[in-house]
């Protein structure tokens, strides 16, 4: 649904009654040192002639790490990602995973700057030169994915299916199929935790599937706009639901059974709807008609597309603002 304004209108007794609803819509080593022997000069006692010899001598390289020891390392990072991801995973509200997200975000970074091995087994030094850039793309992805957290995804789902997609995501898994060459156990030590790139789902219900029923003599016909949509109507002044449907984009359908009082309406829309979490998991949107509907003595028609002129507001809404269906 998009910002503009939308219609409303109201049947009672033999004549309609018309109103326009305006809706808005609803993340170095190795200093060789010198020595020379003054330069290194020897000379006979007894004779004019001396001989200058120049000595060099040079401070070994250090030695890389053992390959136990660089497994370690990689076990370290992973074993300070691995939690943050699955924090992710297991948030249950949108600040929850925003919060879970830039925490990942932040150790990540950390891990770039400082958590990898600098003197790695010779076999591994091309992939490890990489793996501090990979970080910093991962810290870098997960603060765009937490930016996107309330609008573009919606629920931890749809938040890890659009990290795991990601650059970040992408090249650390990379770094990880160079170890594997080496040796399958580094890769695994290092990006375990992260899963193979998650598709987004395309999840909807039918047009008109109630999701709440009531009982009495109101109806709602709803007229959509593009994108899916569940408008939901409450007690008034409240969050409770009483009635909601479900209308695909670009459809109409009736809510029948409407009780004889006054509520409020809410419009959620959005894409791929979990019928286990009550809600869109992305591009969602949240708002509340300003005014209250009667439906004692009449019926009404919602119409969620643009129209010219308006009387009717609406409010845009957080999403912990909106009543559950």
């Amino acid at each position: 649904m998009v910002n503009g304004l939308i219609s409303r209108s109201r049947v009672q007794g033999a004549y309609a009654l018309a109103g326009v609803l305006l809706v808005g819509s609803l993340a170095a080593c190795g200093g060789g040192s010198s020595k020379s022997t003054a330069a290194a000069q020897t000379s006979d006692a007894g004779s004019s002639d001396s001989t200058s010899v120049a000595v060099t001598t040079s401070s070994p390289s250090p030695t890389a790490m053992s390959s136990a020891a660089y497994a370690q390392s990689l076990t370290a990072i992973s074993g300070q990602l691995g939690p943050d991801f699955q924090a992710v995973v297991t948030a249950e509200t949108p600040d929850a995973v925003k919060s879970a997200l830039t925490k990942l975000s932040a150790d990540a970074q950390a891990l770039s700057d400082n958590g990898v091995p600098n003197d790695p087994p010779d076999a591994l030094s091309a992939p490890n030169g990489k793996l501090s850039r990979a970080l910093a793309d991962l810290s870098t992805s997960a603060d765009t994915t937490a930016k996107d957290v309330g609008t573009e995804v919606c629920t931890s789902a749809s938040a890890l299916a659009e990290f795991t997609r990601s650059a970040g995501a992408t090249g650390l898994r990379d770094v990880a199929t160079s170890l594997n060459s080496v040796d399958p156990t580094y890769g695994k030590a290092l990006a375990g935790f992260l899963p193979a790139p998650i598709a987004d789902q395309n999840r909807q219900l039918g047009n008109g599937q109630v999701l709440r029923h009531s009982s009495g003599p109101g109806s709602l016909t709803i007229n959509n706009s593009g994108t899916d949509a569940v408008v939901t109507l409450t007690k008034t002044g409240t969050k409770t639901p009483v009635a909601s449907v479900y209308v695909r984009a670009n459809a109409k359908t009736t809510l029948s059974d409407i009780p004889g009082s006054v509520f409020d309406i809410y419009v959620t829309s959005g894409q791929d709807w979990d019928s286990a979490a009550q809600k869109f998991t992305r591009q969602c949107g949240f708002t509340k008609t300003d005014s209250t509907w009667d439906f004692s003595d009449s019926d009404w028609t919602l119409t969620l597309t643009e129209q010219v002129n308006g009387n009717l507001s609406v409010s845009p809404l957080n999403p912990g603002d909106a009543p559950n269906p």
